[in-house]
């Protein structure tokens, strides 16, 4: 209440100034901005270049682009100009008289602490009047700066007309200079408005009380109130006061009021005023669940109550235990959970949120189960991670990434680190090529285009792991963005790096060096492939294996697959499938997603592939024979909420990105490896506390079985024998549950179905399990089978053979 009083005595004072104005560019409170002067007309992002319908802009050195960006009129050249249309938009002021005042304001920010600065002009024929010239900014903090003055035009500027503004935007570096707004109003004496006040009853509501010397006994006033875009007109009255008695409790109002006699006054100050309560909204009502294969969309009939601002998702376990929140911010009555658990009924509730920070009781629960088991989806075989030093509080990150273990996978206060794909080498040891940038460098996270590709090296598979060259190659002095390993079938390696936007091929018989570049990769690819202006996707963030006849398949940054005509890594290159986003090999619920960062490996049986979807915050799996024709498995491959610690201490990072796993001798999948960041990319800024890292997680490993059928399985397959076959860590006689296995086609499998276990022996070390092949579900579709299970302490069994062909 104390620094709100404050805050409108400060509004009161300012507007004994400024009130007795006919407004000409932006702020025409209580009435629409004026010439767009608040940047809000259009909404846009940066990439776009949208234009503002009343500003035009001019790169004047640079090759860069100026427009709108979410509400701000931005230049990111040496010097770009923006100027506004003439200032004849208000009927009231068309001609302009010598010694007429002009109260002028804009807000400005520097998208990063650099050189970056603002003049703004009031421009009178071809004369320009400095508002303000070379004003440097902050950067770096997202904070808006406001500036503002007074100018009296001289008999000069009254014989040229009225003005119109003038921007010069000075930077460089593609750092943006931001103009949020722009004000500039003429004093006329006798249109002020009142001077207003307000003051917040927590019973009754929000006072209004206001003076005005101009008003006479049949001034009427209007009141307009805004809650965050437009004002409306909520009241009139002849009296100086008026009381606001349903403003929605928590939401901050802004409020105006001008004098009516012939005609209407200029607005008054704006005052802002909030009304809390402490009285939590009633719980949201009707909660209904409908199961799908992995699941579960949840619905509930929307709050009568105005002032409810969002829901939140718990989710807990079939006795409504272990209750987590899995989603927040909802400004819709309904949520699809991507990660119920498998296999148990998940109960759930939901809470109602209000805007003065209340939350409600509870919702009433509901229970449900989705159609598949545990191990259909990829994300089922993440394991917590092992705790290699101590969870820590004192390092960088948002509080949902406190504590962690800063020794999991590798990080750095001083360096911010994206995506590397582990590699255990031929000395035992675990090596990564990974990206990093200086974590204080300029852009802050949008650095990475500068990145350089530094060689790393742990013991364990999780870390930590240390750098042994900050640039694992001297070409381009170690510059390059999102590298990947391919491994040779002779044993040693290939590096594919992003280097000045080209992709770069190196090769090395150890992960340690020295890197040899072989030179750029070529694509034949037509606009049937893709759009002219996305062709950059074929060439950047690629994944690749090399096939056992020496040519070499690569997934591009978008999904498609593209394989060399020959065995030369560097191509030409054959396009031979279509992006994922909108691909019918895609299940509706995920093929609009935007795809990106896949990564592709292959093991004894199949070809694996995984991509992110970036503005989902998750990713999906899928399965091939020959890694062109793709197969997706149900669910998601990660999200943001898989990351836990053995102890259970889980985080949640803002976004999982970059994808890689390290695989065995078998080619099979041990650990996930991500890049992960606690804030959304923006807000990763130089000299905060935000920053990037490596995390790698370890994973359930597919087990290793063989079909010993000699014929295909078809219908009329009465018995189906399968091999498990024992190695360390598994010992397929002791450690099997086979009341719990289950085998056929992954379509089965994958919902509690398949084939029953009819008998076992012992073959070796190993055990040959029989199934009857009632209910296998292989078709010529499943070019691999399945098998799930859980060992006799509980864990996960996951395998697959290939199709019998005999």
């Amino acid at each position: 209440m104390r620094a709100f009083l404050v805050f409108t005595i400060l509004c009161s004072f300012f507007a004994s100034f400024v009130s007795a104005r006919i407004p000409l560019l932006g702020d025409n409170a209580p009435h629409a901005p004026l010439l767009d002067g608040d940047f809000e007309a259009v909404r846009a992002y940066w990439r776009s270049a949208t234009q503002s319908p009343h500003w035009r802009t001019k790169v004047v050195e640079g090759e860069g682009i100026m427009g709108i960006h979410q509400g701000a009129l931005y230049g990111m050249d040496t010097l770009g100009i923006a100027e506004s249309d003439i200032l004849d938009a208000n009927p009231d002021y068309q001609i302009p008289q010598a010694g007429d005042v002009l109260d002028w304001s804009f807000g400005a920010d520097l998208q990063y602490i650099s050189d970056g600065t603002i003049s703004l002009y009031l421009v009178f024929g071809d004369v320009e009047r400095p508002m303000a010239e070379r004003v440097e900014l902050r950067g770096s903090d997202k904070v808006v700066e406001h500036f503002s003055g007074v100018y009296v035009l001289t008999e000069e500027d009254a014989a040229a007309g009225l003005p119109f503004v003038r921007a010069k935007f000075y930077t460089g570096n593609e750092i943006k200079v931001l103009l949020d707004y722009v004000n500039v109003s003429v004093r006329v004496p006798g249109r002020e408005g009142p001077v207003l006040n307000a003051e917040v009853r927590r019973d009754e509501g929000i006072s209004l009380r206001w003076s005005d010397h101009l008003a006479s006994e049949r001034s009427i006033f209007r009141v307009y109130r805004s809650g965050g875009s437009q004002y409306e007109k909520i009241g009139e009255t002849g009296k100086n006061g008026f009381l606001d008695t349903d403003p929605i409790r928590g939401l901050e109002y802004s409020y105006v009021v001008t004098r009516v006699d012939d005609f209407e006054s200029g607005g008054s100050n704006k005052v802002f005023a909030t009304l809390f309560d402490e009285v939590p909204p009633l719980p949201p009502a009707n909660l209904r669940a409908e199961v799908l294969d992995t699941e579960v969309r949840l619905r509930w009939e929307k709050h009568s109550e105005t002032d409810v601002k969002s829901y939140s998702v718990h989710r807990g376990d079939a006795r409504g235990r272990d209750m987590r929140e899995v989603s927040r911010e909802l400004k819709n009555t309904s949520f699809l959970d991507f990660t119920p658990t498998k296999g148990i009924e998940n109960t759930y509730v939901v809470f109602a949120h209000d805007y003065s920070g209340n939350r409600s009781v509870a919702s009433k629960p509901i229970k449900a189960k989705v159609k598949t088991v545990q191990g259909a989806s990829f994300s089922d075989l993440i394991r917590p991670m092992p705790i290699l030093r101590r969870l820590s509080s004192d390092i960088w990150g948002a509080d949902g990434v406190l504590p962690r273990d800063p020794d999991n996978g590798i990080e750095d206060p001083n360096w911010s680190y994206w995506g590397g794909r582990p590699v255990e080498d031929k000395d035992g040891k675990f090596h990564m090529l990974v990206t990093r940038w200086p974590a204080n460098a300029t852009k802050g996270h949008w650095e990475w285009p500068h990145s350089t590709v530094s060689y790393v090296v742990a013991d364990k598979p999780t870390g930590p792991y240390k750098v042994v060259e900050e640039t694992a190659y001297d070409f381009a002095d170690g510059y390059g963005h999102n590298p990947d390993i391919i491994l040779l079938n002779d044993g040693s390696y290939m590096l594919y790096s992003l280097i000045d936007w080209e992709a770069t091929l190196f090769v090395s018989d150890t992960m340690g060096g020295p890197w040899k570049r072989l030179g750029t990769m070529t694509v034949n690819w037509t606009e049937e492939d893709e759009l002219p202006e996305r062709a950059y996707r074929f060439y950047r963030n690629l994944s690749g294996v090399q096939l056992e006849d020496g040519r070499f398949l690569f997934v591009t940054k978008a999904g498609a697959m593209m394989i060399s005509e020959g065995t030369d890594p560097l191509g030409p290159y054959k396009v031979m499938s279509k992006p994922l986003q909108h691909n019918p090999i895609i299940p509706e619920t995920y093929r609009k997603s935007n795809y990106e960062d896949p990564v592709i490996w292959k093991d004894e049986v199949q070809f694996h592939m995984m991509i992110n979807a970036f503005l989902d915050y998750r990713a999906i799996y899928l399965r091939s024979p020959d890694g062109i024709n793709w197969k997706f498995d149900p669910g998601t491959a990660y999200t943001p909420g898989v990351t836990e610690y053995e102890n259970g201490t889980r985080t949640w990072w803002y976004k999982l990105e970059r994808p890689h796993v390290l695989t065995d001798e078998y080619g099979r999948a041990t650990h996930l490896s991500v890049a992960v960041i606690d804030v959304p990319k923006r807000d990763d800024l130089a000299r905060d506390k935000h920053s990037s890292k490596n995390l790698i997680m370890p994973l359930a490993k597919h087990k290793r079985i063989e079909v010993l059928n000699k014929s295909r399985i078809d219908d009329k397959t009465e018995r189906i024998d399968v091999r498990l076959i024992s190695e360390p860590g598994f010992d397929a006689q002791r450690d099997v549950d086979l009341n719990t296995l289950r085998f056929g086609a992954s379509e089965e499998v994958n919902f509690g179905r398949g084939c029953k276990v009819l008998t076992s022996r012992k073959k070796g070390k190993d055990l040959i399990v029989s199934f009857d092949a009632e209910g296998h579900g292989l078709t010529e579709e499943n070019f691999a089978s399945k098998l799930l299970g859980r060992t006799k302490s509980g864990e996960l069994i996951i395998a697959f053979a290939k199709r019998v062909e005999r």
